[in-house]
């Protein structure tokens, strides 16, 4: 730990950090337990004029030996999910070598005392496995309150809870289905949650969505229609293609991985393919995806990106937010969504960007910490977040 520590120090000093280097950095001195250090550091190197001090190594080397030796029991994490940095941090990195957080403590010291975050006491949690599912009579399952298991029977079909974040549907040895019927899974803002279909397709379901299927698939086609976001892996079967139904678009498919973003208050359509291949149809545009790829509906215009960002795209499958020259109205949206809380803008300082990854295992707390270190004011309240200036 010593070792890697001192490596990147000299990396900083020497403006090399890799994106990577610098999330693993950021997470360090993130740590509360690691901040009067931090503080004492960056008090050693600036000055109330904005003026940075030569770096002395007699006086910050000792210091570097605790902060090395404060995190003995941190518990391991990967690096690069919990960082979030403004654009033009990279170019600040090399001046000096203990600020790792855009120069943010030297701002706070010509502001003096008084003039931090007002954060009121935060205790909400992230977001968790919860849906509702609404069979064909209209009747509705808390799937969070029903025990694992068969809880309900579509015709010949069980519906399957197969445990806190699965759903399933198993075809009875009766016979086959002869009357369609559609189930639809309901994912509340702070859920998400995973069906496979009663062809063996996989669906995630984000936050604030709905997938509205038929129990069992009759037929030459397999349509499912889709609000908000969902990531899929479609089953092959050259025989009865895929087909995916949302506002403005329909997308065709053989079999393959892909994902689609249609929120509403998102300012584009997305519809962005893993592997395989897709036919995404919409008005005045048709197009046929290669991995990668991403056709894009904003403004009533469509564009096709032919190199997307899928580790971003997919990272909320994964686990994670991830932000690439974001603005904080459209990190705030996702956070939104994830956390079921109101976002309002006091301030109209909404276009700096901002590159990096927060969990989304962390509580609303910690994550408006990070987004603290990138300097963004707020305030909370109940169920709401301000944004100030």
């Amino acid at each position: 730990m010593e070792q890697r520590i001192a490596y990147l120090l000299n990396k900083l000093r020497e403006g090399a950090l890799m994106p990577a280097e610098e999330a693993e950095l950021d997470l360090f001195f993130a740590e509360e337990r690691n901040r009067e250090i931090f503080n004492r550091v960056a008090a050693l190197h600036t000055t109330t004029n904005s003026s940075v001090l030569p770096i002395d190594q007699t006086e910050w080397e000792p210091l570097l030996v605790d902060i090395l030796s404060a995190d003995k029991t941190a518990e391991k994490r990967g690096a690069k999910r919990i960082f979030i940095l403004p654009v033009w941090w990279r170019m600040a990195a090399a001046v000096l070598i203990l600020i790792v957080v855009s120069g943010l403590l030297l701002r706070q010291k010509i502001k003096g005392p008084g003039t931090h975050h007002q954060v009121a006491a935060l205790d909400m949690p992230p977001g968790t496995n919860k849906a509702i599912l609404q069979l064909s009579n209209g009747n509705r399952i808390v799937l969070s309150d029903a025990q694992n298991g068969v809880i309900g029977r579509q015709g010949n079909v069980q519906v399957i809870k197969l445990d806190s974040g699965r759903l399933a549907y198993q075809q009875e040895p009766a016979g086959n289905e002869t009357v369609v019927v559609y189930n639809t899974l309901i994912t509340p803002r702070g859920g998400q949650f995973k069906v496979l279909l009663p062809d063996g397709s996989a669906v995630w379901l984000n936050a604030a969505s709905s997938l509205r299927y038929p129990s069992s698939f009759i037929g030459n086609d397999r349509v499912v229609e889709l609000t908000g976001e969902a990531y899929f892996e479609v089953a092959p079967d050259a025989k009865r293609p895929f087909r995916v139904r949302s506002k403005d678009q329909e997308v065709l498919v053989l079999g393959t991985h892909f994902n689609i973003n249609t929120y509403a208050d998102e300012p584009a359509a997305t519809t962005t393919l893993i592997s395989g291949k897709v036919k995404v149809d919409g008005t005045g545009f048709s197009g046929i995806l290669q991995p990668g790829e991403q056709a894009r509906l904003q403004g009533g215009n469509w564009q096709l990106l032919k190199a997307a960002d899928l580790d971003q795209v997919i990272a909320w499958k994964n686990g994670y937010f991830s932000f690439d020259r974001a603005d904080i109205t459209t990190v705030m949206r996702q956070l939104a969504r994830w956390y079921d809380v109101n976002v309002i803008f006091e301030t109209k300082n909404t276009q700096q960007a901002f590159i990096g990854e927060i969990p989304r295992n962390v509580s609303l707390e910690k994550a408006m910490q990070i987004l603290k270190l990138s300097d963004i004011r707020y305030t909370v309240t109940g169920k709401t977040v301000r944004i100030t200036d």
